[in-house]
């Protein structure tokens, strides 16, 4: 047997019955535990009392801080201290030796900032010959309490520090001091800490910048005693064990002389008999166990910008990664992975000597890159064809710069999952997922560790939370133990991933970690005990294929259909509204954009490019902006004002610019064709799948210019503006031109002057609204005059719609980030507005604006607004809907807006729009679960129906969203003050729609949702008005589905492997030389199978079914469509999302 006291070479058990004394003049006491085990800490505290006394009087041999005296001195160190300007992030290169004649004298005691400044040191030193002769390593120590990078002499980065105490060491290279002469190295420091915690007014004070001579045993002795001391701690009570080591770290204690430093080595030997012979080194881990039940895997969470901005990101990524790459070198047994290709571009970019050794440290299987994804994104708030782009981007780049793709998409620390992201992951081929932030709930304990999470479509990914309920895990004895102990399924799988190292602010594993895991995995080698085997080795695939081993394929795990809701940080779906709108107005722009950009660049290939490299470019910015601390509003103020908001605005300039170029082609095209004679016809671009009509508004510079007779226009509208009714051509849904008959019944307005309240009505619709500006009924007169809006004494709201709340909001923790269920019971309704005035009156749009007071300096003015519908039109639907336009000035202080909507609608469940599908959620509060969702994320609408009748309400640019009883509520905007005492303050322009409907959820809703997010007519000079007209030969209808409506064409695009649209150097090969080809992405929006023919308008050579990453699945027969033209046919199940390769005949 392996185990028991025989193992302990300290205890003699060779006593026997002769040997027992027969008298007792000795006695003994019984131990008391607790202060047995409260006297461990004593021996290796370094700041204690008794320091001098215990272990802490031995860590060092020599230390010297003292600046050199004369020319024969043999050891010192020296400093000197450039202060960068204007808080600059300068390289290295830029630096030296151009600024060295700046460079002064600094010391010890000297305090730098303020907050966010760069200094640069030349650190000169020279080590005696008495230190090189001990042969043992020789250490750099600083600690300015801020983070900090070394150089060498040739400006290659060594190593990060931390200060305040952690991974302040650095260990001198040997080549750096061998020959006993005068060396130079270089240390940037960045004024702030590891978590940002910066002011203007921080300043940071050099506390060390010595040389010290370690003991290295005296060390280890260290690491020895703090898993023995823990092991004493927290093993069970009913353990042997834990008595044990308990007994033995008293023992170590007892022999221990403060004055005899040999001691030292009677006390490892005393603790290896406990630990085991191989703790110093990887052999502790070569012992064959039945069983591993801890994978102990390294990481480093860089946060992309939360407390600091993407620029100190990008040297938190080089000095993090520099520090792992180094303790690669001395822990051979050491795996460690990163996620973000953003991350992993950026060291390339700015340091391509370290991303050289990274690349080479993959080749030794010791760094991973892993997560698939541009950034460790938010899932809720981004929209479907921005998580495709997040994974497109982030597996190519890996594919790109490392030959191979990530299995696992990792996301640590995002604020909940979208109910399509196993699906998503599927179609980037990541079979595995990782999170552990669902143990931050706080009302529900999520019910699984490791299992099976499934899509709306049913499609599965395999996912693991690590028990340990945390990505930074110091690497403790507790640690191990939790890593277990927490499982919550151990019935179905027996094995726990512990992520370890410092993060969020980054640095990763420090080498202590190391040194306490080899300590963990000796005891476990050496005696029996309740502590898990913990193995350092295997990666991150290897621990998913072992779960998949023993679940026979994962099929015996539980499974989770649908949404992992994250009970917390529910305020994200609100907060920084202007960026949350820039990133909606910048995914429709995207989507018109290459569209587009598309159709000209195969219609028209001798006279347009398509522009591949500024889409990527666009698109990487967007998708880092999709980072899961900005685009949810939980950064600092410097990561918005600085950054933020001026890359979403520069990419929204540039979209328009590149759309206005192509508008300019099909202008030329038109000239061209129809020479110095009109055709008749202002037109519209309709960049969306399907017909559409509707309201549009043409300058009054534009229309003075329009020599043709509209039947339907509305001048004066907004004074400097004018509307036009448009509608889809017949033969071509992507051009809408004016109808020739006038519509019959337009928009009106009138006040009653008994009931002090306006009416305003169309043929569809008909909204009563009071002296309050609130909407006390409405109307829906084309399905039996049904009454829309509840004024029930059973619900919460007896006052009508459209009805602005203000709730306080004043969270328990993490003011951006939450909102609490119990800030609905307080609240007050905005009354008695300011202002109340008809602003049109028709025809076409009749409009009332209502202006209310919010506070001191902030109030509301809301233009409700209700347009014509053309009852006659072949591709009009009848949909009308109630738009409200609002313009805020937000002043308030730990508030939340929102608005309610009372209406008559009874049913179980509501659905809200997702990526691609819809998530249904419970209008009741019948458990727990139900309860802890009194807030959630939607995306352009949300729909209360029952079986007969629904309404919908759509937004522009919102996200967060209740409904519950018969009150459907929409979240406007929020006032928190930290981390930016800014975030919401200011100006907000803003829009939503009710959409009242005949039966359940249908396809007009999606439709809806999409043209009341259409930004293309909206772009600035009205340039997507053609007032020469457009000719659907010019402008053809390159695209087109037919069959079930419930199937959305989403996204078009040309193929990233087409040869000749971009210029970018790649590893990766164009795979269709001489042929142009498009990918279609296509979804099924209302969860049921669908069939459908997507007819091309040009000769298609092949088709191919592919995944997000354009890898081909399957090969599709091409049949021939209507009017000649060629395409294919489809077949999705519900909520299914497909992407096809077209690929053009030459």
């Amino acid at each position: 047997m392996s185990v028991g006291y025989q193992r302990f070479e300290s205890v003699d058990l060779t006593g026997t019955s002769d040997s027992y004394a027969k008298l007792n003049n000795n006695p003994q006491f019984h131990e008391v535990d607790r202060l047995f085990e409260d006297r461990l800490r004593q021996f290796i505290d370094k700041n204690g009392g008794y320091k001098d006394l215990n272990l802490p009087k031995f860590y060092d041999r020599g230390r010297i801080d003292k600046k050199k005296q004369h020319d024969d001195d043999q050891i010192y160190i020296g400093l000197q201290v450039y202060s960068v300007p204007n808080l600059q992030r300068p390289l290295f290169k830029e630096v030296i030796p151009e600024k060295l004649s700046e460079f002064k004298s600094s010391s010890k005691g000297d305090s730098f900032g303020p907050g966010w400044a760069t200094f640069w040191f030349r650190i000169t030193f020279k080590i005696s010959q008495s230190w090189i002769d001990a042969k043992q390593q020789i250490l750099f120590e600083w600690d300015c309490g801020n983070e900090g990078l070394i150089y060498s002499k040739e400006g290659v980065p060594q190593q990060a520090l931390t200060g305040g105490g952690e991974r302040t060491e650095f260990i001198l290279p040997e080549s750096w001091y061998i020959d006993g002469e005068e060396h130079v190295f270089y240390l940037e420091m960045a004024c702030n800490g590891m978590s940002g915690g910066v002011n203007g007014g921080s300043r940071f004070s050099l506390s060390k910048a010595d040389l010290v001579l370690p003991n290295v045993e005296a060390r280890a002795l260290h690491y020895d005693f703090w898993i023995l001391s823990d092991a004493a701690r927290e093993l069970s009570a009913t353990s042997w064990q834990k008595h044990k080591a308990r007994n033995l770290c008293n023992e170590i204690m007892n022999a221990f002389d403060p004055n005899d430093e040999a001691t030292i080595n009677k006390c490892r030997f005393l603790a290896k008999s406990f630990l085991g012979k191989d703790i110093d080194s990887a052999k502790v881990y070569d012992k064959k166990v039945k069983k591993i039940d801890v994978y102990a895997v390294g990481n480093c969470h860089i946060d992309t910008a939360w407390l600091w901005p993407f620029a100190e990101t990008k040297r938190k990524v080089v000095r993090s990664w520099t520090s792992q790459i180094n303790l690669m070198e001395r822990y051979p047994e050491y795996k460690f992975v990163a996620s973000q290709a953003q991350q992993f571009q950026w060291l390339k970019k700015y340091h391509p000597e370290i991303f050289s050794k990274v690349k080479a440290k993959i080749s030794e299987t010791q760094f991973f890159p892993i997560g698939g994804s541009w950034v460790e994104n938010d899932t809720n708030l981004p929209s479907g064809e921005s998580l495709s782009r997040q994974f497109l981007l982030g597996q190519r780049f890996f594919l790109d710069n490392f030959g191979f793709k990530s299995d696992t998409y990792w996301l640590p620390d995002t604020f909940g999952y979208s109910s399509q992201i196993p699906q998503l992951c599927r179609l980037a081929d990541m079979p595995t997922f990782l999170t552990q932030k669902l143990s931050w709930n706080n009302i529900n304990r999520f019910p699984n560790t490791t299992f099976n999470w499934v899509a709306i479509d049913g499609s599965q990914v395999l996912c693991h939370m690590p028990p340990d309920n945390t990505y930074t895990a110091s690497a403790d004895f507790g640690d191990v133990k939790r890593s277990l102990a927490q499982h919550t399924n151990l019935g179905t799988d027996q094995s726990g991933l512990l992520l370890y190292g410092k993060g969020d602010g980054g640095g990763g594993p420090t080498p202590e970690m190391l040194e306490k895991l080899r300590r963990c995995r000796g005891l476990t080698n050496t005696v029996d005990s309740d502590l898990p085997v913990v193995q350092v080795g295997p990666s991150i695939e290897e621990f998913y294929e072992n779960i998949l081993k023993t679940t026979n394929n994962g099929k015996t795990l539980p499974s989770w259909k649908g949404e992992l809701y994250l009970e917390y940080h529910r305020g994200t779906y609100t907060t920084q509204a202007e960026v949350k709108k820039f990133m909606r107005s910048t995914e429709f722009l995207l989507h018109d954009l290459e569209y587009l950009a598309t159709l000209a660049s195969v219609q028209y290939p001798d006279d347009y490019s398509y522009p591949l490299d500024t889409l990527h470019e666009i698109w990487e910015n967007t998708c880092l902006c999709q980072f899961h601390d900005v685009l949810p509003g939980s950064s600092i103020e410097m990561v918005y004002k600085d950054e933020v908001k001026p890359m979403l605005r520069k990419n929204l300039q540039k979209l328009g610019n590149l759309i206005e170029e192509i508008f300019d082609i099909f202008k030329e095209k038109q000239q061209v064709k129809q020479g110095s004679t009109s055709n008749g016809n202002v037109v519209c671009i309709n960049s969306l799948p399907f017909p559409r009509s509707g309201l549009f508004e043409i300058s009054n510079e534009r229309y003075a210019s329009l020599s043709l007779d509209i039947k339907n226009i509305q001048t004066g509208y907004k004074n400097d503006k004018n509307l036009v009714y448009l509608e889809s051509a017949s033969d071509s849904y992507h051009i809408m031109k004016p109808i020739a008959n006038r519509i019959k019944n337009g928009a009106q307005i009138s006040y009653n002057e008994k009931d002090k309240t306006y009416i305003l009505s169309n043929s569809k619709l008909k909204a009563t609204i009071n002296s309050n500006g609130v909407i006390t009924s409405l109307v829906d007169l084309a399905n039996g005059e049904r009454e829309v809006i509840s004024l029930s004494d059973s619900g919460r709201n007896t006052r009508g719609g459209n009805q602005f709340v203000v709730f306080d909001d004043q969270p328990l923790n993490f003011p951006a980030w939450d909102t609490e269920l119990y800030s609905l019971d307080k609240y007050k309704y905005l009354e008695n507005p300011t202002k109340i005035e008809i602003v049109s009156e028709g025809p076409l749009r009749a409009s009332l604006k209502v202006k209310h007071s919010i506070g001191a300096e902030s109030w509301i003015s809301t233009t409700i607004s209700l347009d014509a519908v053309n009852d006659e039109a072949e591709n009009d639907s009848g949909v009308s809907f109630l738009v409200f336009e609002n313009e805020v000035e937000w002043h308030e202080t730990y508030k939340f807006l929102k608005v309610e909507f009372p209406v008559d609608i009874n049913s179980d469940f509501a659905s809200y729009e997702t990526q691609f599908g819809l998530t249904k959620r419970a209008t009741h509060f019948n458990t727990s679960w139900e309860a802890a969702k009194f807030e959630v994320c939607s995306h352009k609408f949300a729909d209360y129906s029952d079986f007969n009748y629904g309404v919908s309400i759509l937004n522009d640019s919102k996200y967060g969203f209740s409904i519950h009883g018969n009150l459907m509520r929409l979240s406007l905007l929020r006032s928190p003050k930290s981390p930016d005492a800014t975030a919401d303050m200011g100006h907000h322009e803003f829009k939503y729609a009710l959409y009242p409907h005949k039966g359940s959820l249908g396809v007009d809703t999606v439709r809806a949702g999409y043209i009341f997010n259409d930004r293309l007519s909206s772009l600035k000079k009205d340039e997507s008005i053609f007032t020469q007209g457009l000719d659907s030969d010019i402008f053809p209808q390159l695209v087109e589905i037919t069959g079930d409506s419930n199937l959305i064409l989403s996204n078009v695009k040309r193929g990233e492997d087409d040869e000749g649209i971009s210029s970018v150097e790649t590893n990766l090969q164009k795979k269709f030389v001489g042929s142009k080809t498009i990918i279609l992405r296509v979804y099924e929006s209302l969860g049921g199978k669908s069939k459908g023919f997507i007819n091309v308008d040009l000769p298609i050579e092949k088709v191919f079914k592919v995944n997000l990453l354009e890898e081909e699945l399957e090969e599709i027969d091409v049949v021939e469509g209507k009017d000649g033209k060629n395409g294919f046919d489809i077949t999705l199940r519900g909520f299914e999302i497909a992407s096809y390769r077209v690929v053009f005949s030459n």
